[in-house]
């Protein structure tokens, strides 16, 4: 599937916060119940620890420190409300260091999550950008494309604005230069960086257009793809 840069991700992210959200909720309320009516000597508050590393997927960094709040809370209320099967001074110090525990680990969660936000803004603001760019940026990956820019759909798309699935963008280039260009395509994913100038594209609508080409290598997810920049001469 060619991924055109329009944005559906937020309507997806709302979804997956609510789900997790209830994750959390749920497995929260099962362990505190589950805590009352066990033993104050049964160490069932260590499950606290699954909902905590569940925060990490909220994307919000304030999370772990509020749900071990919250979780010290609920601690302290079993603590009085359990059956009662050791010295209430010994159930103080076990909670008081798991709930140390708790805390060391939220810092390093919110540290995590402060780190994987401020990543995802960089790869927002950087999409941004490319999307802005007046040259085609498409990606090419695995005999296919991957990705593609707005300006990379106005030089090689149709009117509507799309490119149909499963595109072979070598279709598209000149025939008399097809197989240089499959060279460069070749060269540029095992690192090259590589020019084409005055390449003729033969366009979706039937139109033709002289565009320079840059080709290099570029990253797409989690494997080797090759960028090319299609500049309109």
């Amino acid at each position: 599937m060619v991924d055109t840069g329009r944005l559906t991700w937020p309507v997806q992210c709302r979804e997956d916060f609510t789900r997790i959200v209830a994750y959390i909720i749920l497995a929260t309320v099962f362990i505190f119940i589950l805590d009352l009516i066990t033993p104050l000597g049964v160490m069932i508050w260590i499950l606290y620890l699954i909902p905590l590393f569940l925060t990490v997927y909220l994307s919000w960094k304030y999370a772990p420190v509020v749900m071990t709040g919250i979780f010290i809370l609920l601690m302290a209320a079993s603590l009085f409300l359990s059956p009662r099967d050791i010295s209430m001074e010994y159930a103080l110090l076990d909670r008081t260091f798991f709930a140390f525990i708790l805390v060391i680990a939220s810092v390093f969660i919110e540290e995590y999550v402060s780190n994987v936000e401020g990543l995802a803004q960089s790869e927002e603001r950087y999409r941004s950008l490319i999307e802005w760019l007046p040259e085609g940026i498409v990606v090419y990956r695995q005999e296919e494309i991957v990705y593609i820019n707005p300006a990379g759909i106005r030089l090689l798309g149709t009117d509507r604005g799309e490119i149909p699935a499963g595109l072979d963008i070598f279709s598209m280039v000149d025939p008399g230069v097809r197989e240089l260009f499959r060279q460069r395509v070749a060269q540029a994913e095992i690192g090259a960086r590589l020019n084409l100038d005055k390449v003729r594209l033969i366009r979706q609508d039937g139109s033709e257009v002289m565009v320079d080409i840059v080709l290099g290598p570029a990253f797409w997810d989690k494997g080797t793809a090759v960028q090319i920049v299609i500049r309109n001469t």
